[in-house]
């Protein structure tokens, strides 16, 4: 939901909230007003009677007296104020009046006067009153409305503008990112304090891309060189058993480590979206190939391949998506028993290794981590799925492993 649609529910929120309690002020209002005037007038009535009896010894006729009735002497009754009915052949029914009795002599007589004026129709006068603030209410919210939707479009337009820039911006471009200035004062902030994290994310990718080049040339230089003078000493004549166990083991190390190396600064350019050449390549071609590579050990260890292949299509970079399928081919044949099997699906909306090998207790969840090694083979660096995993993430497909027993599933969706 976006934020002009959060403001406009808020109003109507508001609204719907506000209308109860506006109800009942108006109708307590109103009550409150009617019968303060009717009380008025009802007492401006008495005075004008109290003073013609004082002038005159009478009564003044009244439209609003009701009756006056003798009453004793020591009859107290204090003076009041009632609502009542009283019925009118005009209206053929009850009429609501409101009265007032007070206490009053005429010709030294005491007398009880009570004086009536019908109650306006209250309801009908809230209803009223309820109708037209609704309409208010609703033009109101219409107006707010309109006012916001234009305030969202106009006000709005330069972040707006500004975002779909930053969506499409690269790190690795070199043309800097030009936010379209504004006079909104908190907008300006905003693209300062953008374009300073951009400044700074852009040196820190300089400087991270610099050290896996430095990295990548610098290590891999002196390894090969450990490399090459342990293969000398590996076909000396002066060395014992012992030493020639440890020297291998240093040459197996050293291997190691250069691949370790290797991988992470692959996982590295990957995250950095360096691999950005996209071209169609052919699934199955590839698979081909990779089986045609791995030949000679898939025969050594006596493994069953059944395949079938659809021809498949991808856009993506071609060296990506060969480390991809090799990780995971290499992984079915490195992994599996001698004499196991090994079966392949392909179609245009997956791709699934099944192999057999040893029975693990590993998390799933956990085998697309670094260094998580899914056997205990030694040469197994525990990198191949979780580059398998950022080459997923670059391009949306989605890696899902499963396992029972000591069949292993791999299954790749290209299309989740």
């Amino acid at each position: 939901m976006n934020l002009f649609k959060k403001t406009i529910n808020q109003y109507l929120i508001f609204l719907v909230l506000f209308l109860p309690i506006m109800i009942a002020l108006d109708y307590l209002l109103v009550n409150h007003l009617v019968y303060r005037e009717i009380d008025e007038l009802l007492l401006d009535e008495r005075k004008r009677i109290d003073y013609g009896l004082q002038k005159d010894g009478a009564v003044l006729s009244s439209y609003y007296l009701y009756r006056i009735e003798p009453i004793a002497a020591d009859n107290f009754r204090p003076e009041e104020f009632r609502d009542t009915l009283f019925f009118e052949p005009y209206a053929n029914g009850n009429i609501p009046y409101r009265t007032y009795t007070f206490r009053s002599s005429v010709d030294s007589q005491p007398v009880e006067i009570t004086l009536k004026h019908v109650l306006l129709d209250i309801n009908g006068l809230i209803w009223w009153i309820l109708a037209s603030n609704g309409v208010i209410l609703l033009l109101l919210y219409g107006g707010l409305y309109y006012i916001d939707r234009n305030i969202y479009q106009w006000a709005w337009s330069p972040f707006f503008e500004n975002l779909a820039k930053l969506e499409k911006y690269n790190v690795a471009q070199k043309e800097p990112i030009r936010l379209k200035k504004t006079k909104t004062s908190e907008f300006e902030t905003l693209n300062k304090v953008i374009e300073t994290l951009i400044d700074q994310i852009k040196n820190d990718f300089k400087n991270l891309k610099e050290f896996n080049e430095n990295i990548s040339h610098e290590i891999q230089t002196p390894l090969a060189t450990i490399r090459n003078k342990v293969v000398l000493l590996l076909g000396s004549d002066n060395l014992d058993p012992k030493e020639i166990q440890n020297v291998n083991t240093i040459y197996q190390e050293t291997n190691k480590l250069s691949k370790i190396g290797k991988s992470l600064i692959l996982i590295s350019r990957i995250e950095n979206l360096e691999f950005k050449r996209l071209e169609r390549i052919d699934v199955r071609d590839i698979i081909e190939n990779i089986l045609g590579n791995m030949e000679e050990i898939i025969n050594f260890k006596h493994l069953e391949v059944s395949k079938d292949l659809d021809t498949v299509t991808l856009e993506c970079d071609h060296i990506l998506a060969d480390i991809l399928f090799t990780n995971l081919i290499k992984n079915a044949v490195q992994h599996n028993k001698e004499g196991g099997t090994i079966s392949m699906v392909l179609d245009n909306d997956i791709f699934e290794i099944t192999n057999t090998g040893e029975v693990s207790d590993i998390p799933t969840e956990k085998l697309f981590s670094r260094f998580q090694k899914g056997t205990s083979q030694k040469d197994s660096l525990g990198l191949g799925l979780a580059i398998n995993q950022k080459i997923c993430e670059i391009y949306g497909f989605r890696l899902d492993y499963v396992r029972t027993g000591g069949i292993h599933t791999f299954s790749l969706f290209f299309n989740p």
